[in-house]
């Protein structure tokens, strides 16, 4: 069994008006200077597809620890 650690956040766009205007700054040079510029898909855990979307990214983690 692959085990992942927790090594993201996932934060929906709507929730960044939220911040505070001097924070936001900070928080976007933040993530300009240190994040790479990588895009993911996201998937809800309660999801009536979750648990396939699930077993294709283990299938896929499994597949290169095989390689």
């Amino acid at each position: 069994m692959i085990e992942f650690e927790e090594k993201f956040i996932v934060m929906n766009r709507k929730y960044l008006k939220d911040i505070p205007g001097a924070y936001f700054s900070f928080f976007l040079a933040m993530i300009e200077a240190y994040v790479p510029n990588n895009k993911y898909y996201v998937c809800n855990q309660d999801e009536p597809y979750a648990n396939e979307v699930l077993r294709i990214i283990l299938e896929g983690e499994e597949a290169k620890m095989n390689d």
